[in-house]
Parts: C-alpha cells; sequence; structure tokens
C-alpha cells in the first residue's frame, strides 16, 4: 500500500495547541533614504551657468503604493471558500481540493451538529515566492516542506510512504479561519488529501464534551490530529482504462498510548496485559484530569473516540448510533454510568474490557476511514485579476487574527503582524481611491500648494497625515475587516465609525456586529444617561441591536455574557422576550456556570423568579467547585427577598 502524499490540516479547533513556523521576521518596511543639500561655493555659479542654457523642466516624480507586480494576485470564490493566490490554477486548484476533500471526509464520519457550517467563507491564500529571491521588506507565508511524521511508529506499515507537512500559517476568528500556504517547489503532481481545520468542533452549541475534542484533536493522540490521506494499491489489478482501482478508503495515523516510547516498549515486549485500563468515570468526569494523569486520560479519550467513529462493527450501525446519541447527551448533562448504559446496553466496566481488547488490534496502527466520495464534488476554480479590496480584506484579514493572536504569547511578533495588516489595509485603500501617498484623503484629493521651491531639488513634497473614511470604502467585507483591525490596535474612534458602516451595510461577518456592540457597550458605560449610574433604555438598547442581529445565525458565550451585562447595568427591566433570550443562552453553554450564575441573578434582581431558579438548577448540575456552589445556593435563598438594582 503506497499512500499519496498528505498535509497537516491548516486549521485547527480551540483548545488545541497551535503549530507555528515563523518566518516573518522580515516585516520592515524597508531602508529610507533621506536626501541633504551639500553646500557647496560654487553653487550659484553652476546655477547661473544653467539658466543661460536650454531648460528641460522634468514632471515630478511620485512613487506610489501601486506596483507593477510580476505575479498579481488572482481571486476566485467557489461554495465555503474564497480564494487569493499568486500560483498557477493547476497549483492552487491542487491545494483547494485537498481541503475541499478533507471537508467532505469530516461530514462522512461525523454528524452534521457537530460541524456547523461557517457563515464566513473560509480564506485560502496560496503563494508561490522563492524566499531567497524576495525582498526582504516583503512579507510572504513559510514554504511548504513536506517530511516524514515525528510519530511515524503510529503510521504503522504507511509510515515509509508518509509525508507531513506542518508549515501552513493559520489564522482564525469566532467566525471564520484563513490558511496560507507558498508552494514555491512544492511537488503538486502527487495526490493530497488533508483533512480540514475542524475547527467547526469548537463553534457547537452546546459545545462538544471536553473527552470528545481531546480524542479528536489532541496533540499528539487526537484521531485527526494529522492529516488522512488515500492509501492506493500499486499492486493492485487495474481497472477501466489501466487506471488504479477507486479508492475506497482513507488512512491516518494510529493509536499513541502515553507516549511513543511506552507505545514501542508496548509493541517491543507484547506486553498488552501490563495495560491497565482507567475508569471510564474519571474520562467522563467534569472536572479537568491533572497534570499527571493528562497524558492517560488523552490516549483513553481518543481510543474511545477511535472505537466510537471507526472501530467499532460498522456492519452493525446501532453501535454507530449509539455513540453518537451518548455525545448528543454530553453535550448538556453530565455522565453517569446510568447515561452510558441507556445509549449503549452496557455499563463502564464492560466497555473498559471492549477498549482493552480494541486497543491490541489498532495499536500503532492506521485509522481507516470508509472513501466513497462522489464524483464532481470539485467544482473548478474560475480565476480573476484580484480587486484591491479583495487582496486588502483577505491578507489584511489573515494578518490581523494572526497579530491579534501572537499578542500574548510573542509580543513583538504580534505588533509586527499587525502593523503589516494595516499597510496591507491602507495600500487597498488607497488603490481603491486613486490616491498617491502625498495625497490626504480626507480633503477630497487635493495636492498642497504653496510649498518651498529650491532650484536644485525642486518643489518639496509633505506627506499629510493619512485619514481613513468609512464613507469612501463601498465594500461591506472591507469595511468589517478595518473596523476589526482598528478596534485590535485601540483605534477605537475609527473603528467604531467603520464597524457602523459595515453593519448599517448588513455584512455578513459575526464578529463585527459583536465587535461593536462593546464599542457602543464601552461608550455607553463611560456616559451612562440612567439613573443612579445605570445606563438608559436608549443606550442598553443601542448595544443589544447587533447582538439581537447575529443571535439566531452565530450564538456564542461571549454574546450571551454582553446580553446579561448590558441588562444588569441597565435602569430599565427586561422584557419576557429577553429574558427568554438569556434562558435559552445558558441552555446552549450549559457548562458555562458563570453565565449561568449570572443570569440567575438579573431574573431574581428583576423579578423572573420562576426563570431564577430554573438557571440555579442548570448551574448547580456542571458546578464543580463547592464555593460555587454555595453562591448558587445563597441565590436560591433568596429568591423571593426584594433585591436591589
Amino acid at each position: 500500500m503506497m499512500p499519496a502524499r498528505i498535509t497537516l490540516r491548516g486549521w485547527v479547533g480551540q483548545g488545541r495547541e497551535r503549530i507555528y513556523r515563523r518566518a516573518l521576521a522580515a516585516m520592515g518596511l524597508g531602508a529610507i533614504m533621506a536626501f541633504q543639500s551639500a553646500a557647496r561655493a560654487d553653487r550659484d555659479d553652476d546655477g547661473a551657468t544653467a539658466s543661460q542654457e536650454a531648460a528641460v523642466v522634468m514632471r515630478r516624480f511620485v512613487v506610489s503604493a501601486t506596483r507593477i507586480d510580476k505575479n498579481p494576485w488572482r481571486y476566485a470564490s467557489v461554495p465555503g471558500f474564497e480564494v487569493l493566490t499568486r500560483a498557477s490554477e493547476h497549483d492552487t486548484q491542487w491545494r483547494l481540493d485537498a481541503l475541499r476533500r478533507g471537508l467532505w471526509l469530516e461530514d462522512s464520519v461525523m454528524p452534521k451538529d457537530w460541524l456547523p457550517r461557517p457563515q464566513v467563507p473560509y480564506t485560502v491564500i496560496v503563494d508561490d515566492t522563492d524566499m531567497g529571491a524576495a525582498p526582504p521588506s516583503q512579507l510572504h507565508a513559510p514554504p511548504t516542506k513536506m517530511s516524514s511524521p515525528v510519530d511515524a511508529l503510529a503510521w504503522g506499515e504507511l509510515a515509509d510512504h508518509t509525508e507531513i507537512s506542518v508549515d501552513s500559517v493559520e489564522s482564525h476568528d469566532s467566525d471564520t479561519a484563513a490558511i496560507n500556504n507558498n508552494l514555491f517547489g512544492v511537488n503538486t503532481d502527487v495526490l493530497i488529501d488533508s483533512t480540514m481545520s475542524l475547527e467547526r468542533l469548537g463553534r457547537c452549541a452546546p459545545p462538544l464534551p471536553g473527552w470528545l475534542i481531546a480524542g479528536l484533536l489532541g496533540r499528539e493522540k487526537g484521531v485527526f490530529r494529522e492529516a488522512f490521506g488515500l492509501p492506493v494499491d500499486r499492486n493492485s489489478d487495474l481497472g477501466l482504462l489501466g487506471q488504479p482501482r477507486p479508492v475506497r478508503k482513507a488512512a491516518g495515523p494510529g493509536t499513541v498510548w502515553v507516549s511513543l516510547k511506552e507505545t514501542q516498549r508496548i509493541l517491543d515486549h507484547n506486553d498488552f496485559p501490563s495495560i491497565k485500563m482507567p475508569p471510564l468515570r474519571l474520562l467522563f468526569a467534569e472536572a479537568p484530569p491533572s497534570a499527571e494523569r493528562l497524558a492517560l486520560w488523552e490516549s483513553q479519550a481518543a481510543l474511545f473516540v477511535r472505537w466510537g467513529l471507526t472501530g467499532a462493527d460498522k456492519k452493525d450501525d446501532s453501535v454507530t448510533r449509539a455513540f453518537f446519541e451518548f455525545v448528543r447527551r454530553a453535550r448538556r448533562e453530565p455522565i453517569t454510568e446510568k447515561v452510558f448504559a441507556d445509549c449503549f446496553g452496557f455499563g463502564f466496566s464492560a466497555m473498559e474490557g471492549k477498549l482493552a481488547d480494541y486497543l491490541k488490534g489498532v495499536l500503532a496502527q492506521p485509522t481507516y476511514v470508509g472513501w466513497d466520495m462522489p464524483s464532481g464534488l470539485m467544482e473548478p476554480l474560475v480565476l480573476k485579476e484580484a480587486t484591491s479590496d479583495q487582496i486588502g480584506r483577505i491578507l489584511g484579514d489573515w494578518l490581523r487574527m494572526k497579530g491579534a493572536f501572537l499578542r500574548s504569547s510573542d509580543p513583538d511578533t504580534g505588533e509586527g503582524t499587525l502593523n503589516a495588516a494595516g499597510r496591507i489595509l491602507e495600500r487597498a485603500y488607497r488603490e481603491d481611491n486613486g490616491l498617491p501617498p502625498d495625497v490626504d484623503p480626507s480633503n477630497g484629493g487635493a495636492h498642497s500648494t504653496g510649498l518651498p521651491h529650491d532650484r536644485i531639488l525642486g518643489t518639496a513634497v509633505v506627506m499629510k497625515p493619512f485619514v481613513v473614511s468609512a464613507q469612501r470604502i463601498h465594500d461591506p467585507g472591507l469595511l468589517a475587516v478595518y473596523g476589526l483591525y482598528e478596534h485590535d490596535i485601540g483605534n477605537d474612534v475609527l473603528a467604531r465609525e467603520l464597524l457602523e458602516a459595515a453593519v448599517k451595510s448588513k455584512v455578513v461577518r459575526p464578529r463585527a456586529y459583536v465587535a461593536l456592540a462593546e464599542l457602543r457597550y464601552s461608550e455607553a458605560a463611560d456616559k451612562p444617561s440612567g439613573s443612579g449610574g445605570k445606563l438608559s433604555a436608549e443606550q442598553a438598547a443601542s448595544v443589544l441591536e447587533p447582538l439581537k442581529a447575529i443571535l439566531r445565525s452565530a450564538p456564542t458565550p461571549d454574546v450571551y455574557d454582553m446580553i446579561v451585562s448590558t441588562w444588569t447595568n441597565c435602569e430599565a427591566r427586561p422584557a419576557e422576550g429577553d429574558i427568554d433570550d438569556i434562558v435559552n443562552g445558558v441552555a446552549l453553554f450549559p457548562r458555562d456556570t458563570d453565565l449561568a450564575y449570572n443570569s440567575a441573578l438579573l431574573c431574581s434582581q428583576c423579578g423572573y423568579v420562576a426563570q431564577a431558579s430554573e438557571l440555579i438548577e442548570k448551574g448547580l448540575v456542571f458546578t464543580t467547585h463547592e464555593m460555587n456552589k454555595e453562591y448558587f445556593e445563597q441565590l436560591r435563598a433568596s429568591l423571593g427577598q426584594p433585591q436591589e438594582r
């Protein structure tokens, strides 16, 4: 069996450590050269002589941000993706098809309610630049490199034929993700298939349980920690037209127990009897595992998930249905042995025995899943020259998301990346409005007059302050990205202007609505117009307006947190419909006990006693700390008593 080369997915779900290989050192603006006139004794004499000769008047030459690029960007849109590329059509299609096959594979293995579709298309940036020949001032993704997997042991017989790339430079927000690859020198004649990010898993509401996320995406043991390739039997008989018979399964990395070293020891000594399967009650416990138990906990999670998704008897669909039903219940309630038995028909002890037996057959063996992708799935690309808006929005958003993420772990690189995002967005703004760099867009594009004139150097050029106006941006998507960027760097006045315009244009970008609500709330909190230092009903309505616009389509905990905070600090009493939204938020995120408590407190203060009691009970279900339980109990004891607002 010879698998085609495969690449690691570009994006990851929440809670997963991201892999970065930084190639962003060259992000400077480049050298700035200043010319200074030299004082010479014969300067006036030379000038007098020149004035007696025929003069040739040279027009002033201004170098603008626009440049002629030998390798221009091109753009395409297909369902679920936007593509910005400088590679060939063949190479671009090669990269995109791998991602689309990965999405199809995920959708065929996991139920739809685990994988909500993003409202905002994913963006795929495909570069094709020789980093050795590129100017230091230009920013590019690192070149893609293929190498043997670090966990080659887990690939079993496929290890010698498998290559993986971890060079994808990814960025993500709460509503979308972007991937950037540099395919210069990459062999795109081989077939690849990579799983997509599975970042969709992090946007489930109710969220998926922690053990399932670990079993799917665990850095060293998760079933989908790396790519899935398409094994091709080169020695098999050929089908029609002399081509290999269709592939019927995909292969990914296999099971690791505790560590690669421990896995190798078990295999070398056939020491399966020494493995003690931990009690399942510990796997499903609400409290996180201790540091000492983490490796074993992750191993068991990955083994159970592999068993549930691919290891059960696929001739009997009832096992798979039982596993999916078990996950459905685990998203909304704590797991007990009764819940487990209700789904599978047997208890923890029997399952522990099944997992111990299952481990013997899958340890360090590739994970296989069925593959029956229909023909015609891959819609061909139609590439066109990219507009300045498309280039600025896609590249600027990728850099913005990356810079915002890196700020905490690598402040210098994070700030540099955000600065690069700002330059990309500014360039798009200038090109969109036809502005050279010495023009201030705030005065309608007029040049300065009355500048000092030097006989040798000519008229001076004064660079005016650069002013961005929302009125001069016509693409709602660019408005949203520019506004999010300004919000990220703390320029909230301009961010507010841009985001207001984007939301007014009904842009499809949920994060922009949340950011606008944050800005409106901050402004209202600084100058509350209600009694007792609280927000007025009008101020609260202004904050809630953008949140309600996305409440049904893109619910996230921070949206509900802001709704609760706004009503808590408002002089007005929320209506029953508002309380219904809050109760629904707690139901969607049942393990968020802070949200449950704050929501219950608000209901209690506003006289919604029945709803407060319901939310207290929901919060207590998932509360593991005794002090938090006391807070809920104290609140329950106070129900029916007058509350201060």
